[in-house]
Parts: structure tokens; C-alpha cells; sequence
């Protein structure tokens, strides 16, 4: 229902949401003073606290009423998607779980400890992923119409919008060599300086997100992150100084602060694990499309524009992407939904959010909108009470500084031939983003329809690592440079199956994993600064010794590391398994459980068989 503002993105509110929205505020009102007492007093100090309560018990069991009725208007078979569907109740200490599985971890094979979903999906589930199939068996038609819309809306727009970002990143190093250059005088470490100021733009403007991601509609917000990136970038032609070109590059990567936690936060929100990795696929493509596209455009323009209205070629590369960038942020208006918990779609039924909502909390994700404080002193204390954040954090610092390809190593590797004009050194420099589509699909892809998120990772950090000690190496053949240069995609590819991988992480709690998320993000990012500038000197080019070997060391590092999370993931998955409705137990070490007797028609025979 498009409602009363027509085209316009609404907050799309349902029957049920004032009702939950109010028992969340009441609730944070008790967590806030401590007391349930003085929050039913202040509501009304002339009504006795008993009439509260059951005010409020009303609300609920209104609530749930509302609930079951939408339930009959669904076109699905609810069970399909009610978390409480098949279950046996078990009470432990104060919490009563939905045992959906009893399962006897007796003779578990070894190669058990490869599966991540192994303590999170029943037997049933499990053999309903089927890697040659898109959707996995069992999947109704309204989940499919579901999926395709969102596939058509906010992955295609995450492809369009990254595609454009990356049309105005990769244009400085297309620039600096077709003319910029020259013109503005740039000499020594100009170039990496000026990369430099950008990632600190962006890195400033990344620590608000961490209070606004979960708290802002995000259709508006990245809508108009996208309107002063696209005004900035055209701003760009106008520069006659370093430091003009220093000052406004700074802007622009503050505009591109919010694009790349909000895209990852809506796709945390929207697809499930095994789902998620393909539409990131489709995201970072986008990434190495834009770089792609940097070097045609570049070549394009200042074959077609050069001396167009007295400017330069490199100067109307800035003017076309951010006329590009202009009509990118209109999408991102019409396109991006929100999440299921604050929906803003123009496409989505009321059903449909129902049903994305059921989705995501049958895998255990936290779908209720955030009704917290902007800094909400529990809410911290959790994100940042585990290993989580302080060794996802350090991971991410490898991953940032393991790839040399935002230097612009290549393209200033070809003018270093003296063998190419500038229309070639543009078009040459196309290649390794080309390869890096197929390397995305690899990984991503590969992450999905195995179900072996860190596997993948980490392979792609293991073929980085050759590239990059290649090059390190550096006295090797002409062919072997292009080869190794063609490598150093693989370990961007990985990007959109370990970032979804943090939010699963942290699919509980909808505003830890927000913050959670934008500080291992902020730590990655804010080592590419310094650590940029210290092994990608401009005058080191194009030999760059000590940044290829500590891409190439920090390869290695993330791939080790990552194993070792791995090792934590699984750890947290089996305590957690009671949560994810999978009891376990040994017959082999133990009498068996009185449960276990008691329920035997929940029992998994032969699990491991």
C-alpha cells in the first residue's frame, strides 16, 4: 500500500507495530529506572498499579490476537516461517527453549567440524540446501516473489550505487595519469596523500553511523549521502591546487561514509546466511565494474572532451560521473526498502514485511525496531563484552592493508614502461577488474551453495597471497608482473561473504550489531590511513617492495586468523544450540537424558550417518 504520500518512501506502519513499539518503550522504561513500579507510576500517579498491569497485559494479548489474525490473511503456509512451529518446550534455569531437535552427538565424524550450520539447522533443514538449486526445497511461492523483489530493488541498487562509487574512487588514479598531474603540479607523495585525506574523510564520517544506522530511516539518509557525493564529485573540475584537490576529496569521501554500513546492515537485515553471499556477489561487482569503468570513461572522455570548453579531459571525467552520481541517488530514493522493523517500500505487500520478518527471526535475527537511547550504555557493554569486536577488528585490519590495487600500482606500473599512451594505460587498466567480477562470483557464490562462508574466505587470501609475492619478489618476467597483477582482485572478492558474516555474528540484537558491526568496520578502515601512506609511498612507484610484502604478509595473517574465528564461531554455535532449538546430548559418555526418553519423537536417528 503506497499510502498518502503517493511515490513518495514512507514509514510503512502494520496493525501490530504501535502495540510492540509501545511494550518495547515500556520495557526500556523498566531497564532504564530499574523498577517496573516507577514506570507504571509515572504513566498515570492517580492510577493504582494493578490497573497498569493489566493495562499492559491487555496490550499484549491485543498484540498477539493481531498477530494470529494476520497470520490467516498470509498466502503462505505460515509454518513454514513461524518460529514456533514442531517444537517441544525445555525449561533450563529461568529460560524455557523451542526444541525443534534432539540430537546424540555420539560418533560424530570429524569432517563435522567443516559444517558452520551444523548446530544451527535441524537434519530436515540441512538436506533441504540443495548447491545446485536457487532457492532451497520446500521454498513457497510467496517466499520466491519475496526474494525477487528485493533481488530487483536493493540488490540491484547495492550493484548500481557501488558501481558508481567506485567510477568516482578509481577516477583520481585515471586522472593523475591523463593530465592531472601536470596540471595541478602534483610531485613526490601527492597522490597517496590525496588518498589518503579521502579515507580520513570517510573515516570521521563513519563514527556517527554508529549511533544513527539502526535509529534513521536509511532510504532518507543514504538518499541524501548520495546527493552531496554526486555534488562533490562534479566539484572536483574546478581545482587548480593540490590542496583544493586535498580539501574537496576529504568531502567526498565523508559522502561516502554511510554507503558501504548501510548496504551491508540491509543486507544483514533482509537475507538469510546462505542467501546473502550471491547478492553480495552482485554488490562488489559493482565495485570492480566501477573501476573498470573509471578506465573506459577516462580513455572516452579525454579522447571526446579533451579541450571541450577550455578543460582538460580529466576535468570532465569528474563532470560525467557526477551527473552519473545524481541520477544513483534517485534510485537509491525509489529503491532502498528500509528494514522489515521500519520498512519504506513502495513494491513490499503488508504480508510481505510480515513474512521477511519471519524469515529472519526463524534464523534468530533480532527484527523489532530500535526504541533505545542514541547511546545506550548496555547496549555497548554487550558489543563489546566478547572476543567479537577486538579479534574481528584486528582481522579487519589485515584485510584492509592486504590489497594493492586502491594504490594504483598497475596503472603507474604501465606508464612506468614508457610504452603505452594514456588511452592505452586506461584501457589496459580495466583488465584486473574484469578478472575480479569472476573472482566475486567464485567466492561469493561458492560461499553460498557450499555453506562454507570461512572456507572461501580464506581462499581467496591464500591466492592473493601469490600475486602479491610475486611482486614482492618483482624481478620476475614481464608476463609474471601482468599475472600477479591480475591476482590482486582476489582479496576484495571475499568482502561481501565476511562482512555479512560479522552481522550473523550478531543477528540477536539488532542495535549491537550495529554498533558492533560499524567498529570492527571503523578499525579496518582507519589502519588504511596510516598504514596506506607508510607502505604505498608515491615515490616508491613502481616498485613498491614494502607494500607488496606486507600484502602479502597480511594474506597469510587473515587466512590463519580467520581459521582461529572459526574456531570461536563454532564454540559459540554449540553452547548456543538450545537458543537455535537443537538439544544435545552423548550416549556414549553418559545415562541418557530423562528428556530425551520423554520426547523420543524428536530424536534424529542416525545423524551422522
Amino acid at each position: 500500500m503506497v499510502g498518502i504520500w503517493g511515490f513518495i518512501p514512507h514509514h510503512r506502519v502494520l496493525e501490530e507495530d504501535t502495540i510492540l513499539q509501545q511494550q518495547q518503550e515500556f520495557e526500556h522504561s523498566i531497564h532504564k529506572s530499574g523498577s517496573e513500579s516507577d514506570v507504571v507510576e509515572s504513566i498515570d500517579e492517580n492510577t493504582e498499579k494493578n490497573d497498569k498491569e493489566i493495562l499492559i497485559s491487555k496490550r499484549i494479548s491485543s498484540d498477539n490476537e493481531k498477530e494470529h489474525e494476520n497470520e490467516n490473511n498470509l498466502e503462505v503456509e505460515i509454518q513454514d516461517f513461524d518460529v514456533d512451529y514442531d517444537y517441544v518446550p525445555y525449561k533450563f534455569g529461568e529460560k524455557t527453549y523451542k526444541i525443534r531437535e534432539i540430537r546424540d552427538e555420539a560418533n560424530r565424524p570429524w569432517w563435522k567440524v567443516f559444517d558452520e550450520f551444523e548446530y544451527r539447522n535441524t537434519k530436515s533443514e540441512a538436506k533441504s540446501y540443495k548447491w545446485y538449486k536457487w532457492f532451497p526445497e520446500g521454498t513457497s511461492s510467496a517466499e520466491k516473489k519475496l526474494l525477487v523483489k528485493l533481488d530487483i530493488f536493493l540488490a540491484f541498487y547495492s550493484f548500481v550505487g557501488y558501481w558508481v562509487k567506485y567510477v568516482d574512487s578509481a577516477n583520481l588514479n585515471n586522472a593523475y595519469v591523463s593530465g592531472m598531474k601536470e596540471n595541478l603540479g602534483m610531485k613526490g607523495n601527492d597522490l597517496i596523500n590525496t588518498q589518503t585525506v579521502f579515507t580520513v574523510g570517510q573515516i570521521v564520517f563513519e563514527i556517527p553511523w554508529i549511533f544513527l544506522l539502526p535509529r534513521i530511516p536509511i532510504t532518507y539518509g543514504l538518499t541524501i549521502a548520495e546527493l552531496f557525493w554526486a555534488a562533490f564529485t562534479i566539484g572536483t573540475y574546478r581545482v587548480k591546487t593540490v590542496s583544493a584537490l586535498q580539501a574537496i576529496r576529504f568531502f567526498v569521501g565523508a559522502s561516502e561514509a554511510a554507503y558501504f554500513p548501510c548496504i551491508h546492515f540491509l543486507l544483514g537485515s533482509w537475507y538469510l546466511p546462505h542467501e546473502v553471499g550471491r547478492r553480495g556477489a552482485l554488490f562488489y561487482i559493482g565495485q570492480f565494474l566501477g573501476v573498470l569503468t573509471s578506465g573506459l570513461l577516462q580513455s572516452a572522455t579525454f579522447k571526446n572532451l579533451s579541450g571541450n570548453g577550455g578543460l582538460e579531459g580529466w576535468r570532465w571525467m569528474f563532470i560525467v560521473d557526477g551527473g552519473i552520481s545524481f541520477g544513483v541517488a534517485l534510485l537509491a530514493f525509489i529503491c532502498i526498502p528500509g528494514t522489515p522493523a521500519k520498512c519504506y517500500s513502495l513494491f513490499l505487500t503488508d504480508d510481505e514485511i510480515r513474512l521477511a520478518r519471519r524469515r529472519m527471526k526463524k534464523n534468530g535475527t533480532d527484527v523489532n525496531q530500535s526504541t533505545k537511547a542514541l547511546f545506550d550504555l548496555p547496549t555497548w557493554k554487550k558489543a563489546f563484552s566478547t572476543w567479537h569486536v577486538y579479534f574481528l577488528g584486528f582481522i579487519n585490519i589485515l584485510g584492509f592493508n592486504s590489497n594493492n590495487t586502491s594504490s594504483g600500482s598497475f596503472v603507474l606500473w604501465l606508464k612506468s614502461l614508457k610504452k603505452y599512451d594514456t588511452v592505452m594505460i586506461n584501457n589496459l587498466s580495466t583488465v584486473p577488474p574484469a578478472l575480479g567480477i569472476l573472482y566475486v562470483l567464485i567466492i561469493c557464490v561458492g560461499a553460498d551453495i557450499t555453506r562454507k562462508r570461512f572456507l572461501f574466505v580464506s581462499l581467496s587470501f591464500l591466492l592473493n597471497f601469490i600475486g602479491n609475492t610475486i611482486l614482492a619478489v618483482w624481478d620476475v618476467s614481464y608476463g609474471a608482473k601482468w599475472f600477479a597483477f591480475c591476482f590482486g582482485y582476489w582479496s576484495w572478492s571475499q568482502s561481501s561473504v565476511f562482512n555479512p558474516l560479522i552481522s550473523d555474528f550478531f543477528r540477536k540484537d539488532t542495535d549491537v550489531r550495529a554498533v558492533a558491526w560499524m567498529a570492527i568496520y571503523i578499525i579496518g578502515l582507519q589502519s588504511s590511513a596510516w598504514i596506506g601512506r607508510l607502505i604505498w609511498p608515491t615515490t616508491a612507484s613502481p616498485r613498491f617492495h614494502v607494500g607488496f610484502s606486507t600484502c602479502a604478509a597480511f594474506s597469510i595473517g587473515f587466512a590463519v586468523f580467520i581459521g582461529i574465528a572459526y574456531f570461536f564461531y563454532k564454540n559459540d554455535e554449540r553452547r548456543e544450540s538450545l537458543e537455535n532449538g537443537i538439544y544435545l546430548y552423548n550416549s556414549e559418555t553418559g545415562d541418557i537424558p530423562q528428556f530425551v526418553l520423554d520426547h523420543p519423537e524428536f530424536v534424529e536417528k542416525n545423524r551422522y550417518d
